[in-house]
């Protein structure tokens, strides 16, 4: 009995690899993880996890779901869901991020943004209200 062979591999299986000693320069689409161990300049966005291994570094715009770095970034980075910061990480730009975890030992130059927009909820507001009390501008006291 003959095997059928497919050239598919699975979204878990499947990780896009870029070696370290290998430079690149483009854009990276993904629907699976990305693991960068080498040097990448340019656009990257992935539906799934990005890994910045140490001898890594990335260069450009930066989205993905999940990221852990070890390495450099310089640019943007958003990361829709959790972002980690290993001790040996460093990213100098603009962050966005849904959770981030940051070890000791990570540097961070730039701007860290909060992917989320609270809510605003006033005391004593009564419904039906509550869209007109919250597009009114805040003015502090003095």
């Amino acid at each position: 009995m003959a095997r059928q062979r497919t050239n598919d591999v699975s979204l878990e299986q499947g990780i896009n690899r870029i070696v370290e000693g290998t430079h690149m320069e483009g854009n990276i689409r993904s629907e699976g993880s990305i693991r960068i161990d080498g040097s990448f300049k340019g656009d990257i966005h992935t539906s799934g996890r990005l890994v910045i291994g140490s001898s890594g570094r990335v260069e450009g715009r930066v989205d993905c779901m999940d990221c852990e770095s070890e390495g450099l970034v310089l640019g943007e980075l958003r990361v829709a869901g959790l972002l980690s910061l290993k001790a040996s990480s460093r990213v100098d730009g603009e962050i966005q991020y849904g959770r981030m975890a940051v070890e000791a030992g990570a540097q961070v130059v730039g701007i860290c943004r909060l992917d989320a927009e609270p809510e605003v909820k006033l005391a004593g507001s009564r419904a039906g209200e509550a869209d007109d009390v919250e597009q009114a501008p805040l003015q502090q006291s003095a």
